[in-house]
């Protein structure tokens, strides 16, 4: 596991500055839903300054995801008929490896494939279920593809802060899995709704 910056742990720990985040997050983020997030190993969105996670509608994001300054991750869709409300859309997905570049936006409900790459500024407005697509613009396009190596995670990773053999039961007992789709079906537990 990487090193957490002193800061943001001090943040975080001491003075409660996203607190309810189970994985780093720098304290000039901004977190919503963070019982809403299902976090894959060596994964941490807002880490960076300046980000905005929003997952009343759940996020699902993969293991080994790199995700820049200034990223809008963004579930859920104001109702037009009732602003206090949102529209039912499907868990934002992000897999495994991919990098978010540093002011990017993603929408409600966009899934992306495996080691998809985000361009700097991006607003993906839709689902790209191409693995190693390029995207880039606004509204985001694939303009290419590419071979990069995805470095190698360690089994027992962890989840944010959570050790890997303790996660299953962390998400059982902690995540709210009628927000994480598919995801959520396979963490929760026998007999019972997991919400």
């Amino acid at each position: 596991m990487r090193a957490v910056p002193w800061k943001i742990r001090l943040a975080q720990r001491l003075i409660g500055i996203n607190g309810a985040a189970y994985w780093p997050m720098h304290p000039d983020s901004q977190l919503s839903y963070p019982h809403r997030v299902l976090l894959g190993r060596n994964s941490w969105p807002g880490i960076e300054p300046r980000c905005y996670v929003s997952a009343n509608m759940g996020i699902v994001i993969g293991d080994g995801v790199t995700i820049g300054r200034g990223v809008g991750l963004i579930s859920g869709d104001h109702d037009p008929t009732m602003l206090t409300s949102f529209l039912e859309v499907e868990p934002q997905v992000i897999g495994d490896h991919c990098i978010i570049e540093d002011g990017c936006t993603i929408l409600p409900g966009v899934e992306l494939a495996d080691h998809v790459i985000v361009t700097r500024g991006s607003v993906v407005t839709k689902s790209c279920l191409q693995p190693r697509a390029i995207l880039t613009g606004n509204p985001a396009r694939v303009v290419g593809t590419h071979d990069r190596r995805a470095p190698a995670i360690a089994a027992d990773a962890a989840h944010g802060y959570i050790p890997a053999r303790d996660f299953p039961t962390f998400a059982r007992r902690n995540l709210r899995h009628r927000f994480l789709g598919r995801f959520g079906a396979a963490l929760a537990a026998p007999g019972g709704d997991g919400d």
